[in-house]
């Protein structure tokens, strides 16, 4: 039996966010496999809704985290909220996070690239979520960091918006400009927030997109999900 898919966003209480949602409809049209988005956060087309949908049409769901880190969500809310509603015989598998994948690395490896060509002599600042309680995304993001520091040739550091490593501790040291890629699928409030953080430090400092409503995320997406159907094939 096809296995179901379902694309575990973040949401946001009190509306579904319209952010990156036509890209993935446009993606999901593509395979044939039952598929559904479901929300972490909001009323609307809630995770368990999507969770309910597909097992009555699928012994085995494929759970693909839109997140970029493992944090909280992915370790602990999404398999215990999955489990409160899955009925016997039914499995899941849940992906990996984006951020670790290839699709991401060549995105921001051609967007920094660009970027130094408009701005040269720059440091770049890479800016994460974060998260208090586990150290791995950091630790994600560093070694991100480092390859990517390799390739383009200029010193790159990171920071996090909450947890540690924070954005203000990290830049005060720095006084020059900087480029600064936050590391966020959506342009909205945090990322917002961080810009002003930024800006706060250094005035003069240039920020890229975010990686919302980029096809980087639904070849991030393709990447996962390839490298674990041989796995779901065996089972």
């Amino acid at each position: 039996m096809t296995e179901g898919i379902i694309y575990v966003l973040h949401g946001r209480r009190g509306k579904i966010p319209k952010s990156n949602i036509d890209l993935l409809h446009t993606y999901m049209k593509r395979s044939d496999n039952p598929s559904i988005i479901g929300f972490l956060e909001g009323q609307q087309q809630t995770l368990e809704e999507g969770i309910e949908f597909l097992q009555s049409k699928t012994k085995h769901i494929i759970v693909v985290p839109v997140l970029l880190f493992s944090a909280t969500h992915i370790r602990w809310d999404i398999p215990r909220r999955i489990n409160d509603v899955l009925e016997a015989g039914v499995s899941f598998t849940v992906l990996k996070p984006l951020a670790t994948t290839e699709a991401v690395f060549n995105y921001l490896n051609q967007t920094l690239k660009s970027a130094i060509q408009t701005y040269p002599n720059r440091k770049i600042l890479i800016v994460a979520h974060g998260t208090p309680h586990f150290p791995e995304p950091y630790e994600q993001l560093t070694a991100l960091a480092k390859r990517l520091q390799e390739a383009v040739k200029v010193p790159i550091i990171c920071a996090n918006h909450i947890g540690h490593h924070l954005v203000p501790d990290v830049l005060a040291d720095e006084s020059a400009a900087l480029i600064v890629q936050r590391l966020f699928l959506t342009d909205g409030r945090l990322a917002n927030r961080i810009k002003t953080n930024v800006l706060k430090a250094q005035p003069d400092s240039t920020f890229l997109p975010t990686l919302e409503d980029h096809p980087v995320i639904t070849e991030a997406i393709e990447e996962r999900l390839n490298e674990t159907r041989p796995i779901i094939n065996q089972k």
